[in-house]
């Protein structure tokens, strides 16, 4: 099955559904700071293909590159309009730690790697779109389970970085 279109939206779109601790919308992405041990939906409005050569053109997977720090990506939601198509379970995440102050890269992925379950999303079946493509993202943040530091009970905000959202097509 060859991809006829792929369409994508800048992270700095994504649009939380509750007021973030903090958010900075940059060019290349947008940066959402999160209070510890709470949590927030971030949505993703992604430009809909409807008639392509004559044909409609269907759904066949998704995408959300980022980059954590004390936080994790839960679940990952597709919706046609208003009604959700499917959901996914997010893999937890390489993360960015802070160690005494020093930010670590994460070690197993670049942000923009393209991993079934953490970063690409593909549906069981290819499926039509008729109202408008909108891709929701669960983060959790909670720096509890994922310090590096080794102090107990040290809390820290987290943030999520949005790079990139998308869809392929057939």
């Amino acid at each position: 099955m060859s991809i006829k279109m792929a369409t994508w939206l800048n992270g700095n779109g994504a649009q939380p559904e509750q007021v973030p601790y903090s958010q900075r919308r940059m060019a290349g992405s947008g940066l959402f700071g999160g209070a510890d041990r709470t949590q927030n939906w971030f949505h993703f409005p992604i430009t809909t293909p409807v008639i392509v050569e004559d044909k409609r053109l269907q759904l066949t997977r998704v995408f959300v590159h980022y980059r954590l720090r004390y936080c994790n990506l839960r679940d990952l939601h597709v919706y046609d309009g208003r009604f959700r198509v499917t959901d996914f379970p997010v893999a937890i995440a390489p993360q960015v730690h802070a160690i005494n102050g020093q930010l670590l890269p994460p070690a197993d992925h670049a942000p923009d790697d393209f991993i079934e379950g953490t970063t690409m999303f593909t549906l069981a079946s290819p499926t039509e779109i008729k109202q408008g493509l909108g891709i929701s993202v669960h983060a959790s943040f909670n720096s509890e389970i994922i310090d590096g530091s080794g102090v107990p009970n040290l809390r820290h905000l987290g943030s999520v970085e949005f790079y990139s959202a998308g869809a392929d097509w057939t």
